[in-house]
Formats: structure tokens, sequence, C-alpha cells
């Protein structure tokens, strides 16, 4: 919206203006739609980031090694998509804001987007959802207290007596010490 409206855009600088230090600023109204504009992205980007690939991963079962080959499977093309993605934005999205117009890039990703929540709300009755056990906080308060009980005990004389040593899929090194 704020690349479409003129009224939300400072006016345009040509090269004269800029070399004699006359261009206008943009006024307090563009740059509070502006930073409105990049708060929502944040914030929208950091909710999908979080959530988007735990709740792939509630879609399988892991007990089922044929679910845990599809739960593979989905991972790939997953994050190929979203590099795909990446790629599409940073090639053919700019070259259309950059030649065409700022709407037209705008408006495809929202075009997109408005796609990508139509597939995913028509695909709502054969989703799995699994119910939450118990409070991350309280893990996460366990975990931190747990380390400042232990934070003075002292390193054993044996790799061997070290809990998970055996599961260990690495070989144990003293380098990070």
């Amino acid at each position: 919206m704020a690349t479409s409206l003129s009224s939300m855009q400072p006016p345009a600088c040509d090269d004269f203006r800029l070399k004699e230090h006359e261009c206008v600023s943009a006024s307090g109204g563009q740059l509070s739609m502006l930073f409105a504009a990049l708060y929502i992205i944040a914030a929208g980007a950091g909710g999908i980031k979080a959530n988007v690939s735990g709740f792939g991963s509630d879609q399988f079962d892991n007990s089922d090694p044929k679910e845990e080959r599809a739960m593979v499977f989905f991972f790939n093309r997953f994050y190929f998509c979203i590099s795909l993605g990446s790629l599409f934005a940073v090639t053919v999205l700019v070259y259309l804001q950059d030649n065409v117009g700022r709407g037209w890039g705008y408006g495809i990703s929202a075009a997109t987007m408005v796609a990508a929540m139509v597939i995913l709300l028509a695909g709502t009755t054969r989703y799995r959802f699994r119910r939450p056990q118990g409070s991350p906080l309280t893990v996460l308060l366990r975990v931190m207290w747990r380390a400042r009980r232990k934070r003075g005990l002292a390193y054993p004389e044996h790799v061997q007596e070290l809990h998970g040593y055996e599961a260990a899929t690495a070989p144990h090194t003293d380098r990070l010490r």
C-alpha cells in the first residue's frame, strides 16, 4: 500500500536535486506507514518461521517407517520450495518492481499469500493436530535450574563416564574445553 499510493511516498529526487541537496525527505506519516509495514512483515515472518516446520512434522508419525520416510521427503521438498521462493523474490519480483512498478511486485506477493492461505484452509479437515503437552516455559526453567545446579561439577576423569557417551554418533574430543 505504501508503494502504490503516491501520498505515502516522498517526491522523486532526480540527479539535479540530488547534487544540489534539495531532495524532500519523507514526512512523519510516510515514515510511520513504512515502519508499521516493516514491523508487520517482521511479525508475520517471525511467526511463520517458528511454527511451519513444527506443524509440518506433526503431520507424520515417527513410529511408522513409511511415514518417517514421507516426512524426510516432505522436508526436502519444503526447504527446496522455500529456497526457490527466495530466489524468485530476489530475481523476478525485484525485476518487476524496478521495471514495471512496485505495485505489481507487491501485488504478486499478496496474491501468492492469499492463494497459500486458501490452500492451507482447504486442507484444515485433513490435518493432524497434536495437543501441546506441558508448558515450554516449565521445560526451559527446568533446564536452566539443572544447568545452574550442575555448573560447579567437575568433569569425569574417563570419557566413558559421560552421560550418553555410548549413544554419541561423533567421537568425543577435548578441543572445545
